[in-house]
């Protein structure tokens, strides 16, 4: 597995499919934070929203590494499909979590800020990056690893998916008809909206509630993920 990992880092690196996000991802923090004195949460929740859409361009460009033989012959060398799609996650989580890092820690070097930083801002700021990472890493694993990946503009389809749960919220409240059918997308609009509150927190059961949905959410999200992948390569 070890071998495995480090193959599949180096094929990545390799094939420059890694460029296009980081550099994206890179430029647009870089002209967010080019103004001073700006609000914490808000801004962090800017920064992961833009991570669900570049988590899920990287997961999808490194799951169309190889091509249909080659992935026969690995599934082969490593004696379980399973061992190739947590490798295959493993590598995805690696890459974002550089992006996440440099995300959070950079306003804070160039003290972009108008107020310091607590422990609980970084806190929630850590959870929501690594909440849309994970997001992003579904979507963009159901549109590249299981059967919606050979459908047509499965790239378009996976992007307008992250739409529609950043914008779900905005969504809910003018057509309330929506809200059922939109606890099947991430809840990305929803845990914007309590990082829009304001940098002073107030520890609410309505936001442990919906932290524990959200993590049941994406857990069930996994779940599926890898049974529709075993479906898929079956």
């Amino acid at each position: 597995m070890k071998g495995f990992f480090i193959y599949q880092l180096l094929s990545y690196f390799r094939s420059l499919k890694w460029i296009p996000p980081v550099v994206v991802y890179f430029i647009w923090v870089f002209v967010f934070y080019t103004y001073q004195g700006v609000p914490i949460l808000s801004s962090y929740s800017v920064t992961s929203v833009a991570l669900v859409f570049i988590s899920t361009w990287v997961t999808m460009g490194i799951f169309s590494l190889e091509n249909e033989s080659e992935k026969q012959l690995l599934f082969v060398q490593l004696s379980s499909k399973l061992r190739y799609l947590y490798g295959k996650w493993c590598i995805c989580v690696l890459v974002i979590t550089l992006l996440l890092i440099f995300a959070i820690f950079y306003p804070i070097l160039i003290q972009a800020f108008k107020l310091p930083v607590k422990p609980i801002h970084f806190g929630l700021t850590l959870y929501g990056h690594f909440y849309s990472a994970l997001s992003g890493i579904f979507v963009g694993s159901l549109f590249s690893a299981t059967a919606f990946a050979q459908k047509k503009y499965s790239w378009l389809a996976a992007m307008l998916v992250n739409i529609i749960a950043v914008v779900s919220e905005g969504m809910i409240e003018r057509f309330t008809i929506l809200k059922w059918p939109l606890y099947l997308f991430p809840p990305i609009g929803k845990l914007t909206t309590y990082f829009q509150k304001g940098d002073e927190i107030v520890v609410e059961n309505e936001g442990i509630l919906f932290s524990l949905w959200a993590m049941i959410y994406i857990i069930l999200s996994f779940v599926i993920a890898t049974r529709l992948f075993l479906r898929k390569e079956s």
